[in-house]
């Protein structure tokens, strides 16, 4: 059937949807939040290696302060424990700002998908109206088969040996699937 050989478009390179990234403004706002998640990657590896650290190093014979006035060694932790306060300071900020990017992604993610279906547009209504046409021809088909089926039943003939096929899943004949699709498509602007 004619519907089904490929076209010289067919042929050539596959249309692409332009993915989200390609919109500058979500691309900024993708990137920034990449980097933040990053961040908070090493940010983790960081606090778990002092974790592991004070939980390896032997606990200190005096307080930080009595190991000082006896002129010992004070707690090999303390400085790591600074820090691990510091990077808990850090995570939540990261975490915050995480929690901000998602809203402003949400946002970026929302006027890009506008732009992009704007760029595609023709491209889209191509190939709806391309749908419509085959669709069309699907519904001749049908009623020449229909208009064949509707012999054999007036004669009162017996035809269950060609195992009758009725296309049921296309809806009804005359307002059906087909015709609801077109109509759709009519009124998007997509078919003539």
């Amino acid at each position: 059937m004619a519907i089904f050989k490929k076209t010289a478009a067919a042929t050539a390179e596959p249309f692409r949807v332009p993915p989200l990234t390609s919109d500058t403004e979500y691309a900024a706002q993708h990137e920034r939040n990449s980097e933040l998640h990053r961040r908070r990657g090493e940010v983790i590896a960081e606090r778990r290696e002092l974790e592991r650290k004070i939980a390896e190093t032997p606990a200190p014979a005096f307080r930080p302060g009595v190991a000082e006035l006896l002129g010992e060694a004070a707690d090999s932790t303390t400085a790591h424990r600074q820090r691990l306060k510091e990077l808990a300071s850090l995570e939540r900020d990261i975490d915050a700002a995480l929690g901000e990017m998602r809203r402003r992604l949400s946002n970026a993610r929302t006027h890009a998908s506008v732009r992009i279906c704007d760029s595609v547009k023709s491209e889209y209504g191509r190939r709806v109206a391309n749908v419509c046409r085959a669709l069309e021809a699907v519904a001749e088909a049908r009623a020449e088969f229909d208009e064949l089926r509707d012999q054999f039943e007036r004669e009162d003939r017996a035809w269950s040996r060609l195992t009758p096929l009725s296309p049921h899943f296309l809806g009804n004949a005359k307002d059906g699937h087909v015709q609801r699709y077109i109509r759709e498509a009519k009124a998007a602007g997509y078919y003539e």
